[in-house]
């Protein structure tokens, strides 16, 4: 392959850096063969490709972005992925990325410890022991132990919902800013 298509992939796997080395193994040789059809199907100089790809950067760009959204759940192994993208994603990712991603992981743990909470307090109380560092308080009021469950309950089921919300914030984000590749894919064949 030619040296101008080498350092052209190269760069986009720098950008790629914070990813496993077998997804990036597998996004490097993704373009590869992106690279050798428009080579060979409509017989394009190493320039006239890379003119075609883009931005090495922007490419990196797209892949990542490609793959935090294939599957809308939430995981914590996303999070370097939603890293790695937020390094290219300029000013607006600046403040879009790391705030809905920090609340989507906050809100539902919040959301799954304020129930247990409520269960350690409700039964402490139930079987006579004190649990001091756990309350739910509202200002200064203080809810009895049993009613603190079901308050906790619904607080979690709240909390959860809203990381769930941010999290398909950062994902309609990505989405949205991520294009290129499909344009990619629906080039070649």
């Amino acid at each position: 392959m030619d040296n101008l298509l080498e350092n052209y992939l190269s760069v986009i796997e720098k950008n790629l850096k914070p990813l496993p080395i077998s997804e990036r193994v597998d996004i490097i040789k993704e373009i590869k063969s992106y690279i050798i059809e428009l080579g060979k199907q409509d017989g394009l100089s190493p320039e006239e490709i890379i003119e075609k790809l883009g931005d090495p950067k922007e490419l990196a760009k797209e892949y990542l972005g490609n793959m935090i959204c294939n599957d809308s759940s939430f995981k914590w192994s996303k999070m370097r992925a939603v890293l790695a993208f937020y390094g290219t994603t300029g000013l607006s990712g600046m403040f879009v990325l790391p705030i809905f991603t920090v609340m989507a992981g906050g809100f539902m743990f919040c959301g799954i410890i304020a129930p247990i909470a409520g269960l350690i307090k409700a039964g402490g109380y139930l079987i006579g022991i004190d649990v001091p560092f756990v309350s739910f308080k509202i200002g200064s009021y203080s809810l009895h132990p049993l009613l603190q469950l079901p308050a906790t309950l619904g607080l979690g089921a709240l909390l959860y919902w809203a990381g769930k919300g941010s999290w398909k914030i950062v994902l309609k984000y990505v989405n949205t800013i991520s294009n290129k590749k499909r344009k990619l894919d629906a080039y070649i064949p």
